[in-house]
């Protein structure tokens, strides 16, 4: 059984690798279950009809994520189904794959600070986090789990919650160069995900392996 702790995953990790249909690699990766909090991936979501489908605010960051995702390919007349993919999510949820952390009250009471102004400003970020990421970095901080974020601002604040001590943290390209180095996938497989990454608007342009 592997000693590491537990990893806590964002929005933007999970949203790509769906996007890229390459959770069976983050899985191997991070282990199952993933782990992530209600503000990341809410399964209530499922339930939402009526008039709270035109509330983008009522859904998790996946599915408002996936719903822009969705009438940007519709605009552009692309034929991807960012929809069905999301709904990978859901069936990884139904199979344990996917696992909904609950923040308790320390947690959340940080997750709100870091969603302030005043929050943003004591970390030394320039603006709040989103729920989110502020959700992952407190039961990190907290748990002592690995973060898992492509959020340049929230390892930021999870350095300096963590002072001296080196946090464990995880990132994309990071993910995709273990990935290769672990033979799990070639380094042209990689790059030619961390492609189709990008091709979904992923901001990082560097490939794992230039």
């Amino acid at each position: 059984m592997s000693s590491e702790p537990p990893s806590i995953v964002d929005t933007v990790v999970l949203l790509y690798f769906l996007l890229a249909q390459q959770t069976a690699l983050l899985l191997e990766l991070l282990g199952r279950p993933l782990h992530v909090p209600l503000s990341v991936y809410d399964p209530a979501d499922r339930y939402l009809e009526g008039e709270a489908l035109r509330r983008p605010e009522l859904f998790s960051e996946i599915r408002q994520a996936v719903r822009h995702y969705e009438i940007t390919c519709r605009a552009k007349q692309d034929s991807r189904d960012p929809e069905a993919r999301v709904r990978v999510a859901d069936a990884l949820y139904e199979q344990g794959a996917i696992e909904t952390v609950e923040l308790n009250h320390e947690e959340l009471r940080l997750a709100a600070e870091l969603q302030s102004r005043h929050g943003a400003k004591a970390h030394g970020i320039r603006a709040p986090l989103g729920p989110g990421e502020a959700a992952c970095v407190a039961i990190a901080w907290s748990r002592e789990w690995i973060l898992v974020t492509d959020d340049s601002d929230a390892l930021r604040v999870l350095e300096q919650l963590s002072r001296k001590r080196q946090h464990p943290y995880e990132r994309i390209r990071k993910l995709l160069i273990r990935a290769a180095l672990s033979e799990l996938v070639t380094r042209e497989e990689a790059n030619q995900i961390h492609g189709g990454m990008r091709g979904f608007g992923f901001w990082d342009s560097t490939p794992p392996f230039p």
